[in-house]
């Protein structure tokens, strides 16, 4: 799992110092933003979702600390990269997952990285929990997948799914909206999951939506052209069942 990361600190000597001890070191981690000042650190929480903050503490414009109190919600992890040891305490007290001196230990970054690695899949892992709980209380209409992408897991409400695809051991799923997306789980794992919400496998590579079908075309042996314009194939050992089903 990669973690999306931001470093925060208004040196540039640092910063480049810092990602190439990352890139070289703690290949799970993708640098997605850097920000020389608070203000422009806060800017770019914004626009994305990092799992990682690599945070400096003394920064003209506003400490580290000042922006972790502007925010209302802290939905990432933070590792305090810093030059002064004398900030140990506060640093624990804003909940951080380490707290690095400058110049940079190989060692410490390694193990503060995994220590945050650790906390940020339990996070997601309590997520898809809580998800699953969710949905007992939910209308069927409104239940949710949880689909486990490489660097996250989406949560899809089962009725907006069109359709699956095998491809080997991944699925290829296709949702309302022209969203595709590969998860590293066999279709024969989906169709146990979703057979009970209307899904019909109609050849050994697809799975479909009955909700979502438009026609059945009787032309080329018969298939199913679904919502979004797919053709979708059936199997001469499926066929029964198929027409059965949607006749």
């Amino acid at each position: 799992m990669n973690i999306k990361s931001i470093i925060v600190d208004d040196e540039p000597k640092s910063r480049r110092n810092l990602r190439d001890l990352l890139t070289e070191y703690c290949k799970q981690v993708e640098i997605i933003g850097e920000a020389a000042s608070a203000p422009e650190a806060l800017k770019l929480l914004q626009q994305t979702q990092p799992d990682l903050l690599f945070l400096d503490i003394e920064m003209p414009g506003g400490s580290g600390f000042d922006l972790l109190k502007s925010l209302n919600d802290q939905f990432f992890e933070v590792i305090f990269v810093t030059a002064f040891d004398k900030y140990g305490i506060q640093a624990v007290k804003f909940c951080a997952i380490d707290y690095i001196l400058k110049p940079i230990d190989i060692f410490e970054l390694s193990k503060a990285v995994e220590k945050a690695s650790t906390q940020i899949n339990r996070k997601k892992e309590n997520q898809r929990l809580a998800e699953l709980v969710a949905n007992i209380d939910r209308a069927d209409e409104e239940k949710r997948l949880a689909l486990p992408l490489s660097e996250k897991i989406e949560f899809v409400v089962i009725k907006h799914i069109i359709r699956m695809e095998a491809d080997g051991n991944y699925t290829r799923i296709f949702i309302e909206g022209n969203k595709e997306y590969m998860v590293c789980k066999t279709l024969k794992e989906y169709h146990e999951i979703l057979e009970a919400y209307g899904f019909l496998r109609t050849h050994q590579s697809h799975l479909i939506n009955c909700q979502k079908i438009s026609a059945y075309v009787k032309s080329d042996g018969g298939y199913i052209l679904m919502e979004g314009g797919d053709n979708v194939p059936i199997s001469r050992q499926k066929r029964e069942e198929v027409l059965k089903r949607i006749l």
